[in-house]
Formats: C-alpha cells, structure tokens, sequence
C-alpha cells in the first residue's frame, strides 16, 4: 500500500506516515515510480508498537490543525462582518435612529473581531505547545 492509504488506515495525516518513514518509526521502501511502498505487516507492527504519548501527540496535532482551522474561519467571519457594517452605515447617515443602530451594530461587530483575534494569542500558545510536545 501507498502512504496515503497507510494514513488512512492509522487515521493520521498523510504527512505524520512520511515522518514516520523519515525517522524510522515506519519501515517501507520506494517503488519504481518513486512513491512509498508499505506492507500490511509492517503497518500491522508498526500499529502494535504505537505508545500512548505517540497517539495524544498526534491527536493533539490533529485537534490544533481544526482548531486553527474555525479561529481562521471565525477571524474571516467577523472582519467581514465588520467591514459590511461599516460600509452599510453611510446608507443611514440621513436617518438619526437608523444610523444609530447601525452604529450599536458596528460596535457589536467590532468587539467580535476583537475577541476573535485575541484568541489569536491562544492558538499560536497551544500550536507552540504541541509542536514542543511532538518533539520530545
């Protein structure tokens, strides 16, 4: 089997079977074409020996790689909205009682995108974290 099937069969990113085979902890060999060759013994032994940590660490890349994920989708979401609002508000400026909704509206978007890049802070802390444990 080729590597990315490998990955499918371990649930782990096409990318964690290549450093597997890198460092050694996955024996397989280069095909004629130059792809990876695994056999299902070697995948079957190398599932066997996977520890506990090498499962959290893997699990915890994959749990950093969504969470980076929906924070990117959710910073996109409210700059968005921010920029909408912000370009709406002019269509108001003769209504005193509709400019100052959007006004109230606009704020509201502004401290989502506030919010959403301050937790900025929080994903590069755990992307460092889990990088620094996949390391060890």
């Amino acid at each position: 089997m080729n590597a990315k099937e490998a990955a499918m069969m371990l649930g782990v990113h096409y990318k964690t079977v290549l450093n597997m085979i890198n460092d050694g902890r996955l024996a397989a060999s280069k095909n004629d074409s130059g792809d990876w060759e695994i056999s299902e013994s070697d995948l079957a032994a190398r599932e066997q020996r996977i520890d506990d940590k090498e499962f959290s660490a893997i699990y915890t890349h994959m749990a950093v790689q969504m969470i980076e994920k929906e924070h990117g989708r959710a910073v996109k979401a409210a700059r968005e909205d921010l920029l909408y609002i912000a370009r709406s508000i002019v269509k108001f400026a003769e209504s005193p009682n509709e400019f100052n909704q959007q006004v109230e509206h606009l704020q509201d978007a502004l401290e989502a995108y506030k919010a959403a890049v301050a937790f900025t802070h929080t994903v590069e802390s755990i992307r460092k974290q889990a990088d620094a444990e996949s390391q060890n």
